[in-house]
């Protein structure tokens, strides 16, 4: 009963995790989509075509040499760049002078009253003539000054415009005449012109004038979050097309935001684009097949749900960070019950009858039960092996076939991802033609002397490219002696290979991988170290066998064909040497591969 129930499982667990590859496949398809609609982006509003490759709710943002565009409309609460007004700040020396220094506000005001006819000076001498008549007493007439500057567009140097200033101290000014009527009418009128966009201006204006309006109304409250951070994504993407502007190069990213939205975006010397997504944009986004209908799934900690069947995927392979667990809404134990009461007959009769031969049946069926589930974790791991790249060459393949790769540069780029691609699918397969000829004795290895060290340095620096490509970097400290061994270059290249690519694989927090060569008792030891998951003590002693993958590794949703170190382990015998281990669950993993030097 327990291996039918076993099996079940087993079967339930595959499905469910051809599942989650497919829908991650198909969510890593939607984004490279919308990123390639972006870079084509040119115009707002955006050309239908191209709009109807996002998800329904999707902002598109636009900033170019003519301006900044947002599409559906949205006012924008502040602005990258503000205007800002050259004023000639020495034709009022003679009026601070009278009204600081010497306390006479006629006849600062009678100073002013020439640079009001000026057209570049009138708005800052209203606004100095209105600040005077109020310091004087003169409140009314301050207040008509200051009304008279209510629709004046111009800015002053710091990039406030003067009609923001003019009606704030309209505000404060009917709160010191008990006019709070009016008082109220003008804050709302003022509070609705920030949030509307009224004027360009930068972030820390916006929030100052609304600060004062709070201390003046109490009941004034916050401005809409949604709007600020649409403001704020705005100033960093102009942020970003200034730093392309700088480095005259392309760049774009993926980045979720706090209220589950995404924004993608790209820039180049010339424009900047962007396009913020609803916060349910995941939910149209990863839909799991139709025939898999009971397959549901929710963001995860990696922890099992409450049915225990359920698996997890990493979104980094979509350049977005969580983890993502897929499960069955329903459990496959009742599928074994029916069959549960034939077996218990059956178990009965067989116990009467051949109790002698249970043991030998018992161990039998379970290691054919154990040979079966590594054989179908094995053919798993490889199916998501081709499966992955496949789906990419696919994709790269039919924008190319449907030239929807307009950009030279771009076309460029997919070649070079397509050649990627197609190296990783060779080396797949030879790896999986070399471990069946290892299997049957058929390999043949070609064993001539060979600086051990000086080759493992040139597998390190070939490796170096593609963990760099990962975020990974290796720091080796190899001897510079010479250890000259019995070796077959392929073979051994192809086994320190397996072990650095282990120790990228398996560590996903710490992005160092360190390698040493050292000589010691007439042999060369070349250790690959990583700070990973590290490898349960228990399962030690089996992990160089064929198909065999640890626990942590399962748990953590990291593929594998379970083959790697069982090629290493072959390789080392076939060279006369060994691979040691040392581990520590959590703390990272030492593989040692020792070889013995030629006798001189």
């Amino acid at each position: 009963m327990q291996q039918d129930q076993s099996l079940g499982w087993q079967h339930s667990r595959e499905r469910l995790e051809q599942t989650a590859d497919l829908a991650i496949a198909q969510l890593g398809r939607n984004l490279g989509n919308w990123e390639l609609a972006l870079r084509e982006l040119d115009r707002l509003p955006p050309a239908r075509s191209l709009a109807s490759r996002f998800p329904r709710g999707t902002i598109f943002i636009l900033l170019s040499h003519d301006g900044i565009a947002i599409y559906p409309q949205h006012p924008l609460l502040f602005v990258p760049e503000p205007r800002a007004h050259t004023v000639d700040t020495h034709a009022f020396d003679i009026a601070d002078q009278l009204e600081l220094r010497d306390q006479q506000f006629d006849a600062a005001i009678a100073a002013l009253q020439p640079l009001v006819k000026n057209q570049s000076t009138s708005p800052e001498a209203l606004l100095r003539i209105a600040r005077i008549e109020r310091k004087s007493g003169r409140r009314e007439a301050a207040l008509a000054t200051y009304g008279s500057l209510e629709n004046e567009p111009a800015f002053n140097m710091s990039g406030v415009p003067y009609g923001l200033l003019a009606a704030q101290a309209e505000c404060r000014l009917l709160e010191e005449l008990g006019r709070h009527a009016e008082a109220a009418t003008k804050i709302a009128a003022l509070r609705s012109d920030l949030l509307g966009g009224r004027w360009p201006i930068r972030r820390e204006t916006f929030e100052y004038h609304w600060a004062e309006l709070s201390v003046i109304d109490k009941s004034a409250g916050q401005p809409p979050q949604s709007e600020v951070r649409l403001a704020v994504l705005v100033s960093e993407l102009h942020d970003r097309w200034i730093a392309a502007n700088r480095s005259a190069a392309s760049a774009d990213g993926r980045e979720p935001q706090p209220d589950n939205s995404l924004l993608l975006w790209t820039t180049t010397p010339e424009r900047a684009g962007g396009a913020l997504t609803a916060p349910n944009w995941l939910e149209s986004s990863l839909a799991v097949p139709a025939k898999a209908s009971d397959v549901g799934w929710k963001f995860s900690d990696g922890t099992p749900g409450a049915t225990g069947l359920n698996v997890s995927r990493s979104l980094n392979e979509v350049r977005l960070p969580g983890r993502i667990s897929f499960f069955t809404a329903r459990s496959t134990s009742s599928t074994t019950t029916g069959r549960r009461t034939v077996w218990l007959c059956g178990v009965a009769l067989m116990l009467i009858l051949v109790l002698a031969s249970g043991y030998a049946v018992h161990r039998g069926v379970s290691q054919e039960l154990r040979t079966s589930r590594l054989q179908s974790d094995f053919v798993a791991a490889v199916s998501h092996e081709f499966r992955s790249p496949l789906t990419s060459l696919r994709a790269i393949s039919e924008l190319l076939a449907q030239n929807r790769i307009g950009d030279e540069a771009r076309r460029q780029q997919s070649y070079v991802f397509l050649n990627h691609e197609t190296n990783r699918l060779q080396r797949l397969v030879e790896d999986l033609l070399d471990f069946g000829h290892m299997e049957s004795g058929r390999k043949q290895y070609r064993l001539e002397p060979h600086d051990a060290l000086q080759l493992a340095r040139a597998t390190v620096i070939d490796f170096s490219t593609e963990a760099a490509a990962n975020g990974f970097r290796i720091e080796t400290n190899i001897a510079a002696a010479t250890a000259t061994v019995h070796a077959d270059e392929e073979a051994f290249r192809r086994a320190l290979r397996n072990l650095l690519e282990n120790a990228v694989k398996y560590s996903p927090d710490c992005k160092t991988v360190w390698v040493d060569g050292t000589i010691e008792d007439h042999r060369v030891a070349i250790s690959v170290r990583d700070r990973g998951i590290g490898i349960d003590p228990s399962e030690q002693r089996d992990i160089f066998q064929k198909f065999v993958r640890g626990a942590a590794a399962k748990k953590a949703g990291i593929k594998g064909t379970g083959i790697g170190l069982s090629m290493v382990h072959q390789i080392s015998r076939a060279l006369g040497g060994e691979i040691r281990l040392e581990s520590k669950l959590g703390v990272g993993s030492t593989f040692t591969l020792v070889l013995p030097l030629i006798e001189s």
